[in-house]
């Protein structure tokens, strides 16, 4: 007799009553099994590594560390990681929330068995699964609130000299200022002189400051190219 495969869940929320709820909808079903459960943020990223499970179906809001940021912490370090997130709302700015992050769906907390186990089913299989949305709504507003927040920091960033927008993507890379220097082929005084233009422009007042939004932006470009190239495979 061939073994029945089990998808292994592990479920995060912040409400006992809420996990309970969502174990009670999988009472009976032979292919879906309960590993663990969270009850926030930093709990999830814990139990995850514990457990190695083939889907998480987490709440977007949750304490110590949002669904979101969660879920990019797991992806950094497990790329193939499966996140399914529940919430109240379901309206396209929550829809780009999960896309940003990577995370393979959203259905709303109002939800029904049979709907969050299709939901599992798919992701499970490789598909995302966004309630009431096609590839192309996805592919849509991904396009769109990226839109506007690339004009939102181009607004900063357009203040900024060709030469001292390099000085800040070397910084993002985590160069030293000799390095930079070295690199762009300048003194290093011109290069403090560049850094505190920038500084100033952008209204960081500390070094620290500067080298977060430094690699922050690194890392919101890389990512960006990420989902445009999942998207295209898809």
């Amino acid at each position: 007799m061939e073994k029945i495969q089990m998808i292994r869940v592990l479920i995060a929320d912040d409400h006992n009553l809420f996990r309970d709820g969502i174990k009670s909808l999988f009472e009976g079903e032979s292919k879906i099994q309960i590993i663990g459960e969270a009850e926030d943020g930093r709990s999830l990223v814990k139990k995850y590594f514990e457990l190695n499970p083939d889907i998480v179906v987490a709440d977007i809001s949750m304490p110590n560390k949002s669904g979101p940021e969660a879920a990019i912490t797991i992806l950094n370090r497990d790329k193939n990681a499966k996140i399914i997130f529940l919430s109240q709302h379901t309206e396209d700015n929550y829809v780009y929330e999960v896309l940003k992050c990577n995370a393979y769906g959203l259905i709303g907390k109002n939800i029904v068995k049979n709907e969050l186990i299709m939901a599992i089913n798919a992701v499970h299989k490789g598909e995302r699964y966004f309630v009431g949305r096609t590839e192309e709504q996805l592919k849509a507003i991904l396009y769109r609130y990226n839109s506007i927040r690339k004009q939102k920091d181009d607004i900063v960033l357009d203040s900024l000299t060709t030469r001292e927008n390099e000085v800040l993507m070397l910084i993002g890379e985590g160069f030293s200022r000799e390095k930079i220097a070295d690199e762009l082929k300048i003194a290093v005084r011109t290069f403090d002189t560049h850094r505190l233009r920038i500084m100033s422009k952008l209204a960081i007042h500390k070094q620290p400051e500067l080298i977060k939004f430094a690699i922050d932006l690194k890392l919101k470009k890389e990512k960006e190219y990420e989902n445009s190239q999942s998207f295209n495979e898809n």
